[in-house]
Protein backbone atom coordinates (compact mmCIF):
# COMPACT_ATOMS: atom_id res chain seq x y z
CA UNK A 1 0.00 0.00 0.00
CA UNK A 2 2.60 2.29 1.24
CA UNK A 3 4.30 1.95 -2.71
CA UNK A 4 1.75 3.25 -4.08
CA UNK A 5 1.32 6.59 -1.36
CA UNK A 6 4.62 7.39 -1.47
CA UNK A 7 4.23 7.90 -5.56
CA UNK A 8 1.33 9.58 -5.92
CA UNK A 9 1.17 11.66 -2.33
CA UNK A 10 0.93 15.15 -3.67
CA UNK A 11 -1.89 13.96 -5.49
CA UNK A 12 -3.63 12.17 -2.75
CA UNK A 13 -3.55 15.10 -0.58
CA UNK A 14 -4.26 17.19 -3.71
CA UNK A 15 -7.61 14.99 -3.62
CA UNK A 16 -7.46 13.96 -7.12
CA UNK A 17 -7.04 10.01 -6.25
CA UNK A 18 -9.74 8.74 -4.31
CA UNK A 19 -8.98 6.00 -1.60
CA UNK A 20 -10.64 3.46 -3.17
CA UNK A 21 -8.85 3.57 -6.62
CA UNK A 22 -5.22 3.39 -4.28
CA UNK A 23 -6.39 0.93 -2.73
CA UNK A 24 -7.76 -1.62 -5.93
CA UNK A 25 -4.51 -0.73 -8.01
CA UNK A 26 -2.44 -1.77 -4.71
CA UNK A 27 -4.34 -5.06 -4.33
CA UNK A 28 -4.09 -5.75 -7.77
CA UNK A 29 -0.37 -5.48 -7.54
CA UNK A 30 -0.13 -7.28 -4.47
CA UNK A 31 -2.46 -10.29 -6.02
CA UNK A 32 0.29 -11.10 -8.63
CA UNK A 33 1.99 -12.78 -6.20
CA UNK A 34 -0.69 -13.27 -3.42
CA UNK A 35 -0.54 -17.35 -4.27
CA UNK A 36 3.00 -18.36 -5.70
CA UNK A 37 3.42 -21.76 -7.23
CA UNK A 38 6.73 -22.25 -5.64
CA UNK A 39 8.62 -19.52 -3.65
CA UNK A 40 11.69 -18.43 -4.35
CA UNK A 41 13.77 -18.78 -1.25
CA UNK A 42 17.18 -16.80 -0.85
CA UNK A 43 19.76 -17.13 1.14
CA UNK A 44 22.90 -15.41 1.80
CA UNK A 45 25.59 -17.15 3.32
CA UNK A 46 26.66 -13.87 5.11
CA UNK A 47 23.25 -12.69 5.86
CA UNK A 48 22.74 -11.42 9.62
CA UNK A 49 19.13 -11.16 8.70
CA UNK A 50 16.18 -13.54 8.57
CA UNK A 51 12.83 -13.67 7.26
CA UNK A 52 10.86 -16.11 9.95
CA UNK A 53 7.89 -16.10 7.49
CA UNK A 54 9.60 -16.97 4.39
CA UNK A 55 12.82 -18.52 5.93
CA UNK A 56 14.95 -15.60 3.07
CA UNK A 57 18.71 -15.03 4.46
CA UNK A 58 20.25 -11.59 3.26
CA UNK A 59 22.57 -9.19 4.49
CA UNK A 60 19.97 -6.49 3.92
CA UNK A 61 16.31 -5.76 3.45
CA UNK A 62 14.78 -3.33 1.43
CA UNK A 63 13.64 0.32 2.38
CA UNK A 64 9.91 0.67 3.05
CA UNK A 65 7.01 3.27 4.27
CA UNK A 66 6.85 6.89 2.88
CA UNK A 67 10.09 7.67 5.01
CA UNK A 68 12.19 4.19 3.87
CA UNK A 69 12.84 2.60 6.93
CA UNK A 70 16.07 0.96 6.56
CA UNK A 71 16.10 -3.17 6.34
CA UNK A 72 11.95 -2.67 6.48
CA UNK A 73 10.51 -5.23 4.02
CA UNK A 74 11.50 -8.75 2.76
CA UNK A 75 12.88 -8.71 -0.50
CA UNK A 76 11.26 -12.39 -1.56
CA UNK A 77 7.83 -12.32 0.03
CA UNK A 78 7.51 -8.92 0.87
CA UNK A 79 6.60 -9.00 4.82
CA UNK A 80 7.51 -5.49 6.70
CA UNK A 81 7.99 -5.88 10.31
CA UNK A 82 4.43 -6.23 11.71
CA UNK A 83 3.98 -9.55 9.62
CA UNK A 84 6.92 -11.19 10.91
CA UNK A 85 6.15 -9.97 14.08
CA UNK A 86 2.77 -11.59 13.87
CA UNK A 87 4.06 -14.86 12.32
CA UNK A 88 6.50 -15.42 15.08
CA UNK A 89 3.36 -14.66 17.72
CA UNK A 90 1.40 -17.03 16.03
CA UNK A 91 3.98 -19.98 15.90
CA UNK A 92 5.45 -19.58 18.85
CA UNK A 93 2.80 -17.66 21.11
CA UNK A 94 -0.19 -20.46 20.07
CA UNK A 95 -1.06 -23.27 18.50
CA UNK A 96 -3.60 -22.64 16.45
CA UNK A 97 -1.60 -23.05 13.42
CA UNK A 98 -2.73 -26.32 14.19
CA UNK A 99 -5.83 -26.26 15.46
CA UNK A 100 -9.70 -26.80 13.36
CA UNK A 101 -10.73 -22.87 13.57
CA UNK A 102 -13.02 -20.87 11.93
CA UNK A 103 -10.67 -17.52 10.25
CA UNK A 104 -11.40 -13.93 8.78
CA UNK A 105 -8.15 -12.32 8.19
CA UNK A 106 -8.71 -8.45 6.83
CA UNK A 107 -7.51 -6.77 4.25
CA UNK A 108 -4.85 -9.67 3.97
CA UNK A 109 -1.09 -9.38 3.14
CA UNK A 110 -0.44 -11.26 0.15
CA UNK A 111 3.00 -12.85 2.64
CA UNK A 112 0.47 -14.18 5.21
CA UNK A 113 -2.35 -14.86 3.23
CA UNK A 114 -1.42 -18.18 0.96
CA UNK A 115 0.00 -19.50 4.07
CA UNK A 116 -3.13 -19.15 6.13
CA UNK A 117 -5.01 -20.67 3.07
CA UNK A 118 -2.63 -23.45 3.09
CA UNK A 119 -3.54 -24.64 6.48
CA UNK A 120 -6.01 -27.73 6.03
CA UNK A 121 -7.20 -27.53 9.65
CA UNK A 122 -8.44 -23.48 9.04
CA UNK A 123 -11.45 -22.55 7.64
CA UNK A 124 -9.91 -19.68 5.84
CA UNK A 125 -12.17 -16.09 4.45
CA UNK A 126 -10.42 -12.65 4.06
CA UNK A 127 -12.81 -10.03 4.21
CA UNK A 128 -11.82 -6.30 2.05
CA UNK A 129 -13.65 -3.17 1.51
CA UNK A 130 -11.99 -3.02 -2.19
CA UNK A 131 -10.28 -5.48 -3.21
CA UNK A 132 -12.66 -8.18 -5.52
CA UNK A 133 -10.57 -11.27 -5.10
CA UNK A 134 -11.34 -11.42 -1.63
CA UNK A 135 -14.12 -13.89 -0.49
CA UNK A 136 -15.90 -11.63 0.82
CA UNK A 137 -16.24 -7.71 -0.30
CA UNK A 138 -17.62 -5.82 2.61
CA UNK A 139 -16.95 -3.24 4.69
CA UNK A 140 -15.77 -4.10 8.90
CA UNK A 141 -18.51 -2.14 9.77
CA UNK A 142 -21.03 -4.75 8.09
CA UNK A 143 -20.06 -8.04 7.89
CA UNK A 144 -22.48 -10.38 6.25
CA UNK A 145 -21.98 -13.22 8.60
CA UNK A 146 -23.64 -14.74 11.32
CA UNK A 147 -23.21 -13.86 14.97
CA UNK A 148 -20.84 -15.44 16.40
CA UNK A 149 -19.23 -17.53 13.91
CA UNK A 150 -15.83 -16.78 14.05
CA UNK A 151 -13.41 -18.75 16.10
CA UNK A 152 -10.45 -16.03 15.05
CA UNK A 153 -10.17 -12.80 13.44
CA UNK A 154 -6.77 -11.07 12.20
CA UNK A 155 -7.11 -7.57 11.86
CA UNK A 156 -3.78 -5.56 11.04
CA UNK A 157 -3.59 -1.96 10.63
CA UNK A 158 -7.03 -1.74 9.93
CA UNK A 159 -9.46 -0.14 11.85
CA UNK A 160 -7.17 3.21 11.94
CA UNK A 161 -8.30 3.37 8.10
CA UNK A 162 -12.26 3.69 9.44
CA UNK A 163 -14.13 7.01 10.74
CA UNK A 164 -16.20 5.19 12.82
CA UNK A 165 -14.10 2.31 14.21
CA UNK A 166 -16.20 1.81 17.01
CA UNK A 167 -19.07 0.48 14.69
CA UNK A 168 -16.07 -1.87 13.34
CA UNK A 169 -14.90 -3.21 16.89
CA UNK A 170 -18.72 -3.39 17.73
CA UNK A 171 -19.51 -5.97 14.44
CA UNK A 172 -15.95 -8.15 15.55
CA UNK A 173 -17.10 -8.46 18.66
CA UNK A 174 -20.91 -9.80 17.07
CA UNK A 175 -19.34 -11.99 14.89
CA UNK A 176 -16.80 -13.56 17.37
CA UNK A 177 -17.84 -16.70 18.98
CA UNK A 178 -17.65 -15.98 23.33
CA UNK A 179 -13.94 -17.32 23.63
CA UNK A 180 -12.90 -17.11 20.35
CA UNK A 181 -10.40 -14.07 19.95
CA UNK A 182 -9.16 -11.29 17.48
CA UNK A 183 -5.71 -10.30 17.17
CA UNK A 184 -5.43 -6.32 16.92
CA UNK A 185 -2.62 -4.56 14.96
CA UNK A 186 -3.00 -0.60 14.82
CA UNK A 187 -0.52 2.15 15.06
CA UNK A 188 -0.38 2.21 19.05
CA UNK A 189 1.48 4.35 21.39
CA UNK A 190 0.76 3.26 25.05
CA UNK A 191 2.50 6.54 26.23
CA UNK A 192 -0.94 8.19 25.02
CA UNK A 193 -3.74 8.22 27.82
CA UNK A 194 -6.13 8.98 24.84
CA UNK A 195 -6.51 8.11 21.39
CA UNK A 196 -5.21 11.06 18.94
CA UNK A 197 -7.82 11.88 16.51
CA UNK A 198 -9.83 15.39 15.33
CA UNK A 199 -12.94 15.26 13.43
CA UNK A 200 -11.11 18.13 11.80
CA UNK A 201 -8.60 16.05 10.11
CA UNK A 202 -10.84 16.10 7.40
CA UNK A 203 -8.54 15.62 4.21
CA UNK A 204 -5.72 13.78 3.28
CA UNK A 205 -3.69 16.52 3.38
CA UNK A 206 -4.98 17.19 7.13
CA UNK A 207 -4.72 12.94 8.29
CA UNK A 208 -1.12 12.86 6.83
CA UNK A 209 0.34 16.18 8.85
CA UNK A 210 -1.79 14.83 12.07
CA UNK A 211 -0.98 10.97 12.00
CA UNK A 212 1.83 10.35 9.45
CA UNK A 213 -0.92 8.62 6.78
CA UNK A 214 -3.25 10.22 4.45
CA UNK A 215 -5.90 7.69 5.18
CA UNK A 216 -5.74 7.24 8.61
CA UNK A 217 -7.78 8.52 11.36
CA UNK A 218 -6.38 8.23 14.57
CA UNK A 219 -2.94 7.16 16.19
CA UNK A 220 -4.24 4.86 19.17
CA UNK A 221 -3.60 5.44 22.77
CA UNK A 222 -3.98 3.08 26.09
CA UNK A 223 -7.83 3.83 25.95
CA UNK A 224 -8.25 1.28 23.42
CA UNK A 225 -8.33 -1.70 25.54
CA UNK A 226 -11.30 0.85 26.62
CA UNK A 227 -13.08 0.78 23.17
CA UNK A 228 -12.60 -3.21 22.83
CA UNK A 229 -14.06 -3.76 26.32
CA UNK A 230 -17.33 -2.13 24.83
CA UNK A 231 -17.11 -4.39 22.06
CA UNK A 232 -17.03 -7.55 25.22
CA UNK A 233 -13.23 -8.43 24.39
CA UNK A 234 -10.62 -8.62 27.14
CA UNK A 235 -7.36 -7.10 25.92
CA UNK A 236 -4.24 -8.09 26.84
CA UNK A 237 -0.92 -6.27 24.87
CA UNK A 238 2.42 -7.77 23.50
CA UNK A 239 5.13 -5.70 23.09
CA UNK A 240 7.49 -7.02 20.70
CA UNK A 241 10.53 -5.33 22.81
CA UNK A 242 9.46 -7.18 26.07
CA UNK A 243 8.37 -10.43 24.00
CA UNK A 244 11.34 -10.76 21.78
CA UNK A 245 15.19 -10.69 22.58
CA UNK A 246 17.51 -7.71 21.10
CA UNK A 247 19.10 -10.41 19.46
CA UNK A 248 15.90 -11.99 17.53
CA UNK A 249 14.47 -7.89 17.40
CA UNK A 250 17.73 -7.59 15.49
CA UNK A 251 18.17 -10.85 13.56
CA UNK A 252 14.03 -10.53 11.97
CA UNK A 253 13.73 -7.16 11.75
CA UNK A 254 11.15 -6.31 14.04
CA UNK A 255 11.06 -2.50 15.51
CA UNK A 256 8.89 -1.60 18.33
CA UNK A 257 5.74 -2.82 17.53
CA UNK A 258 2.13 -3.89 19.46
CA UNK A 259 -0.42 -6.61 19.27
CA UNK A 260 -3.54 -6.64 21.14
CA UNK A 261 -5.02 -10.49 22.17
CA UNK A 262 -8.67 -10.10 22.60
CA UNK A 263 -10.76 -12.33 23.98
CA UNK A 264 -14.20 -12.56 23.64
CA UNK A 265 -16.13 -13.28 26.51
Amino acid sequence: MLDSLARQLKTIEAEALPEAEIYRQERLHEGLRRMPARERRHRDPGGVLQCPICGTQARRFLPFGLAGRRNARCPVCGSVERHRFLWRYLTRATGWLHQRLRVLHTAPEACLEHRFRALPNWRYRSVDRFDPAADILADLRALPLATGSQDLILTSHTLEHIPDDRAAIRELGRVTRPGGVVLVMVPFDPRLQRTLEDPANDTPARRMAAYGHPYHYRIYGADLIDRLAEAGFDATVVESKRWLTPHQRRRYRINRNHLLTCRRR
